[in-house]
């Protein structure tokens, strides 16, 4: 038998011919001969002879050297079982082929990090004649004959799964006594605090479910003891089984807008393989939505439900099990204990995981049964791996034969595009749910009065009412850091030594910080250029806005969320708890903030420093802005109508314009005739090409190089760009090259690249319509 296998960890696209006598499922892995050495390989084909074979693999590059190769028979298999379906195989070939994604990283990503570690290679017997004890693979090889009775099925060879099966649930339930008013006069460490936020979210719960859901924030029973003696919650023995039945049918009877019964009529009648987009402003009900889906999909098998960000589990998991109590939900996240991601992995190869909640790496989990994928705020750059391996998440799911919602009060483009074309399924929620969206002002800030460099008149009088009313304001800024520092007397900016982009001042810390590589290093005692001691702080960062405020605002609980201070899911996660608790009455964050935050206390939003997001040199900047306003405008009056403010030099520009009035269509209009002018996504597909090197003649002679090949085969391109410096131009002590390529063939136009820089060494990156370009 001949097999194409994708080799584990290679960042070539290719396919491997090799043979064996056995019968191979697909996607099994497989060791076979590399390049001298021993290697992962995964099944993707398999046929009688080559010819076959080749037939088959057609559209993806299939290396025939192995073939000349007299090693070229499989050595080994790893598991006697594939745990990647054929659907999803199918999926990875077909973005491979189109994209130029990595095979065989893309299978990689379907096992959780030190998968063979934790699970063992088994062998017993399947014949009452042929007496074999249950022993291990490895054990089981020294016998004579051992390959001979696996191939007569006088034994099975199995990985041993049987991971710890869910303990079954205790009647013993836990609630909260106490208002949230009377818990705020509690002094809860930060422990306590979490299962408190747990309770106000579900009401009660399972004593076990509290335990096994906080277990990272390291809640064990002790804790709940504590609360217990400090009159914040009370157990009981047994489920509560009036107020339970009284809740489960407030859940199941909620009543859905006649917009939310229209999109969940239409999905629910759709063919089982259909996209559909789910468009509707922030606040307009697309969870309710949702939860009425994945409600009738769980008679049918199980659910993914992707989030751009970790930080958005919990509160995501917190929803679904308040609507779906007795269903097994489950977390899967880098940020997870290898043995934990290894457990939840196995418990969904099993079956025995009903929804798996969980970033861009949830999708490669192969969780069994799958009916309907969820992803939430599908227009986030979250959803690109912007590292090796790259892939578009989006575009890995178009292949994937089965039902997806993509939603969002601000789609992604090319996904808006596809529903008007008919391509996905539109369905739009025009109103927020029982709640007007928030009045927006323009603040011009040529005219307007600033109380401090950062804030404008009307921003503090406006964060000063909230304050007198009990409600939080959010201000957001686009960087982190206090600011940039300039020398007053020659304007000589502190750049990184390594990199070609400005260090940024931390306050807190004192010192110099580069956001590329991370240099950090003290301020300067003088300018290196005249020897001025006079520097001028630049630019708006979240350290200076809260120093700001906090002197405005003295006395007042003024916090920060950016990912110098945030930077685990479990701070984030602290962060807004103490929001939600009203223990931080301002909050200044950069894009962190703007992510599915749901938090009722939040009356207004500030927006400062917003020109410099629309200007960066980037196609993708204004929509990003306009996206980005959106978002964060919708984070004010989520029960009642609240406010939001932006602070603008360029008060006319038509992000500004469209964001303060909500009118997404109208703006994507826009931005979509000018797409097409251009010949831009989604028009057409742009392929990056980055080369960098310590020297900067090789670097530049080396993309020339390419440019002179690709330039030859007019017939794959509309046009190149480039090549040029990279806007930040050194990185790491390298220099940066790059061109792009607009092109219809993607395919060709990628397969050519890789051919053309195999022939180059040094550090490439080739990525199709990436988040920048």
């Amino acid at each position: 038998m001949f097999y194409s296998v994708a080799i584990s960890s290679l960042s070539d696209n290719e396919l491997f011919i090799y043979t064996s006598q056995e019968d191979i499922d697909y996607g099994e892995r497989v060791i076979v001969p590399f390049r001298k050495k021993k290697a992962i390989g995964y099944v993707v084909e398999k046929a009688l002879n080559i010819d076959d074979l080749l037939t088959k693999t057609s559209g993806i590059s299939l290396n025939k050297d192995t073939l000349s190769d007299k090693s070229n028979k499989i050595l080994e298999r790893c598991d006697y079982v594939s745990f990647i379906d054929k659907r999803r195989i199918c999926a990875f070939l077909n973005v491979s082929n189109i994209f130029g994604y990595p095979i065989g990283k893309l299978f990689d990503l379907s096992f959780p990090p030190k998968f063979d570690r934790y699970f063992t290679l088994f062998v017993e017997s399947t014949n009452p004649l042929f007496e074999l004890k249950r022993m291990k693979y490895e054990d089981f090889k020294k016998i004579g004959k051992s390959k001979e009775y696996i191939e007569n099925g006088l034994v099975r060879v199995y990985r041993d799964f049987e991971a710890q099966k869910p303990r079954p649930r205790k009647t013993e339930y836990i609630r909260l006594r106490l208002s949230p008013a009377e818990i705020t006069k509690l002094k809860l460490t930060s422990k306590q605090s979490a299962v408190v936020n747990y309770l106000l979210l579900k009401n009660y719960a399972p004593v076990e479910e509290v335990i096994e859901d906080l277990e990272d924030s390291g809640v064990d029973r002790n804790i709940l003891i504590q609360l217990k003696n400090k009159g914040a919650i009370e157990f009981l023995e047994f489920a509560i089984k009036e107020e339970e039945e009284e809740y489960l049918s407030y859940i199941t009877s909620r009543k859905l807008t006649d917009e939310q019964r229209s999109a969940v009529q239409n999905i629910l009648e759709s063919k089982q393989s259909s996209k559909h987009l789910l468009f509707g402003p922030t606040g307009s009900g697309k969870t309710e939505v949702y939860l009425d889906i994945i409600k009738h999909a769980l008679n049918f098998g199980n659910v993914l439900y992707l989030v751009p960000e970790i930080s958005l589990t919990e509160q995501t998991v917190a929803r679904l099990r308040r609507h779906f109590p007795e269903i097994p939900i489950a977390v899967y996240h880098s940020y997870q204990t290898e043995s934990k991601r290894v457990e939840i992995w196995a418990k969904a190869v099993k079956g025995e995981i009903n929804i798996l909640v969980g970033p861009r790496s949830a999708l490669f989990v192969p969780l069994k049964n799958l009916e309907l994928i969820v992803v939430d705020e599908e227009h986030d750059e979250s959803y690109y791996n912007n590292t090796e391996p790259f892939y578009d998440t989006r575009k890995i799911l178009a292949h994937f034969p089965v039902k997806v919602i993509y939603g969002s009060a601000t789609p992604h483009l090319e996904t808006y595009k596809m529903a008007l074309d008919g391509g996905f399924e539109f369905h739009r929620l025009t109103k927020r749910f029982n709640i007007e969206l928030p009045d927006v002002k323009i603040i011009d800030m040529r005219t307007e009065k600033k109380i401090k460099p950062s804030i404008s008149k009307t921003l503090y009088e406006e964060i000063s009412d909230m304050i007198n009313k009990e409600m939080a304001s959010l201000v957001f800024t686009r960087r982190k850091g206090f600011s940039r520092v300039q020398c007053a007397v020659c304007g000589y900016i502190v750049k990184c030594d390594s990199c070609d982009i400005a260090m940024t001042y931390h306050s807190d810390r004192k010192t110099l910080k580069c956001h590329m590589c991370g240099t950090e290093k003290p301020v300067l005692s003088s300018c290196p250029t005249c020897g001025s001691q006079i520097f001028l702080d630049k630019g708006t960062g979240t350290e200076k806005i809260e120093i700001e405020l906090q002197e405005l605002f003295p006395g007042k609980n003024v916090g920060r969320i950016d990912a110098e201070i945030i930077d685990t899911p479990e701070k984030l996660k602290n962060a807004l708890d103490s929001l939600r608790e009203g223990k931080m009455e301002i909050v200044v964050g950069t894009k962190m903030i703007t992510k599915g935050l749901d938090i009722y206390k939040i009356g207004l939003v500030g927006i400062v420093d917003v020109d410099a997001l629309i200007s960066y040199p980037d196609i993708n900047a204004p929509i990003r802005t306009f996206q980005l306003l959106v978002q964060v405008i919708g984070r004010a009056g989520r029960r009642e109508k609240g406010r939001a403010l932006i602070q603008t030099y360029d008060p006319e520009n038509p992000v500004i314009l469209y964001a303060s009035l909500q009118d997404v269509e109208s703006y994507y209009e826009r931005e979509l005739a000018l797409r097409k002018e251009l010949n831009y996504p989604p028009f057409a597909d742009v392929v990056h090409v980055m080369y960098s090197n310590q020297s900067q003649e090789i670097a530049l002679e080396t993309i020339d190089a390419v440019f002179s090949e690709l330039s030859e085969n007019v017939e794959l391109f509309i046009e190149i760009l480039g090549p040029s410096e990279h806007h930040i131009f050194k990185v790491a002590n390298k220099y940066r090259y790059q061109l792009f390529v607009k092109t219809h063939c993607t395919s060709n136009i990628v397969k050519l690249i890789n051919s053309i820089k195999s022939k180059y060494p040094g550090d490439w990156i080739v990525r199709v319509n990436p988040p920048e370009i």
